[in-house]
């Protein structure tokens, strides 16, 4: 099989995207916006990286939020833009820095269901921190170890481990020592973490454990 990154796997499952979230049971992104509600507010300007269609942003849209977005698939995009919720769709690959908005330019930022995709974290922390503002949440999701093994990691300071799939696009899980360790690198105060179960995407794999964080912006 031709090996393929994110983006182009997923401008090939977006028309059934939705759908299949549903089918893996996987509800992260609605436990993002539960998690969350407590720290926004109508009328403030709120980012979502890797958008998609829109799961993770539409509970905030409907709550009286301003929502930005981007994302490098334009197929996901065009499904995110039917919805007529967000103010702003950019297309933009977030392997990219930086982020083309100003600093401080957004009160809060979240993203779910796209840092597993990825290894190294600490560029797209720090983009979050330089354009939220001071006081504003950064939330999303990461696929996690179970404790034992994400003790082991911590342990051997490895911050990630890489998984291959049937689908062609390997994804990351990661520590939970490095994920609050960058956090607070970048000038964030962890407020919560949550564990969640999503079913395995391939037939024979395992259910997956990921985090959901909650953590705020320090005074800049």
């Amino acid at each position: 099989m031709k090996k393929r990154d994110h983006i182009s796997a997923h401008d090939k499952e977006a028309a059934q995207y939705d759908q299949q979230v549903r089918e893996y049971e996987y509800f992260g992104h609605d436990i993002l916006f539960g998690m969350s509600f407590d720290y926004v507010k109508a009328h403030e300007r709120l980012l979502d990286i890797g958008i998609g269609t829109g799961l993770a942003s539409l509970p905030f849209a409907k709550a009286g939020l301003e929502v930005f977005g981007f994302d490098g698939s334009t197929e996901m995009l065009k499904i995110c833009e039917s919805k007529a919720f967000a103010k702003e769709l950019t297309i933009f690959d977030l392997r990219e820095t930086p982020f083309p908005y100003s600093d401080g330019y957004f009160n809060h930022v979240i993203s779910s269901g796209v840092f597993h995709f990825f290894g190294e974290l600490n560029a797209i922390v720090k983009e979050a921190s330089r354009i939220i503002k001071s006081g504003g949440i950064f939330a999303f999701t990461v696929a996690a170890k179970n404790s034992k093994e994400d003790k082991a990691m911590s342990e051997d300071l490895q911050n990630y481990s890489k998984m291959p799939t049937s689908w062609g696009v390997a994804i990351f899980t990661h520590s939970n020592a490095y994920i609050t360790s960058i956090l607070r690198d970048n000038g964030f105060d962890n407020l919560k973490m949550q564990r969640i179960l999503m079913r395995g995407g391939d037939k024979d794999c395992d259910d997956m454990q990921f985090r959901v964080y909650v953590a705020k912006r320090e005074g800049k």
